[in-house]
């Protein structure tokens, strides 16, 4: 193991968020060992000075983790609001039980942990952009999960001394710049679901145009991917100032929201020609609008989301859709 250099422990890391976050932590020199159950995106192997093919509670991960290790970014959990809605218990396992597992295994370790929140711990009775004093009243088991790993992480910091850090983030998307890294195949999130469907030649499917918004559909203050990994890094620069057992939130967006309609707008665009859709019923659990202030955490560090323009974020997701086949 090489001397002198920090290590990072990234659970979930060939995922879509923690594969570019373990570029960026490469990037910067940290020793990047990487923790997850599925090898989703292979690519992410060059950034990784270790693997471990496991789940992050098992032993392989904790002796990593304690083996002086600076800090863990938690990436790993499950992460879609609609099959939340369908299947609580697998969110409520998979994403508080199996944190608070790891966390009460760590005892004595002397790190940070840097944990994937979201947007979804607020819900839909927020004044828009929305900052972190805002009340939280998730609208779905998907919100819940994450707001209790933020309490159950920050009573952890409070009892062991750990440091901790929770970014909220409002919708991750695009792909690395470099065409390295980016999406899976069958991504569930808005825009890849419009650019494959376009791919596919078939129209797309929107849910819900009677939101209380200008045209009816959700607004969403996007964020490139590449931005929130450098939000990790930034976090644990900013973790390494402050005192044992604390423990804050932030949120990461743009202050900016685009509703379904403006980005399915946005997509015909980049790709060059108009892409149909269709209307069907929403789904449960998605608020009106949501849109970040992230002036604390703007305030706390440098970062700022350079690669965020919506038609950035876009250009970048089709040119990594664009390498796979159609599925029709």
């Amino acid at each position: 193991m090489r001397q002198n250099t920090k290590q990072v422990v990234i659970t979930g890391a060939m995922g879509y968020i923690g594969s570019h976050t373990a570029k960026v932590f490469k990037q910067a020199g940290y020793y990047v060992i990487g923790v997850d159950r599925t090898l989703t995106i292979s690519k992410a192997a060059p950034f990784l000075d270790q693997m471990l093919v496991a789940d992050y509670i098992d032993a392989a991960a904790t002796a990593a983790i304690v083996n002086k290790v600076d800090a863990i970014i938690h990436c790993a959990g499950t992460s879609l609001v609609g099959p939340s809605v369908h299947n609580p218990g697998e969110y409520y396992n998979n994403n508080v039980a199996k944190t608070n597992t790891l966390l009460d295994q760590l005892r004595g370790w002397p790190g940070t942990i840097v944990f994937s929140s979201s947007a979804a711990t607020y819900g839909n009775f927020c004044q828009n952009p929305i900052s972190e004093s805002e009340i939280q009243a998730p609208m779905n088991p998907y919100g819940w999960s994450k707001l209790m790993c933020e309490q159950v992480i920050q009573d952890h910091c409070q009892a062991r001394g750990y440091r901790g850090v929770a970014l909220r983030y409002f919708n991750a998307c695009g792909a690395d710049a470099d065409g390295e890294l980016g999406h899976v195949a069958d991504a569930t999130h808005l825009i890849p679901r419009i650019l494959s469907a376009y791919q596919n030649k078939r129209p797309f499917t929107l849910y819900g145009n009677d939101y209380d918004t200008v045209d009816g559909t959700c607004i969403r203050d996007y964020l490139h991917v590449t931005d929130i990994a450098h939000a990790h890094l930034e976090a644990v620069c900013l973790a390494d100032g402050v005192d044992a057992g604390d423990f804050a939130a932030y949120n990461l967006g743009t202050q900016t929201g685009h509703s379904n309609l403006e980005v399915l707008k946005i997509c015909s665009k980049v790709v060059g020609e108009e892409i149909n859709y269709t209307v069907v019923e929403r789904r449960k659990g998605d608020p009106d609008r949501l849109i970040a202030d992230s002036t604390k955490f703007k305030i706390k560090t440098s970062w700022r989301p350079h690669h965020s323009n919506i038609e950035n974020i876009v250009s970048t997701a089709w040119q990594w859709q664009k390498q796979y086949n159609t599925l029709s």
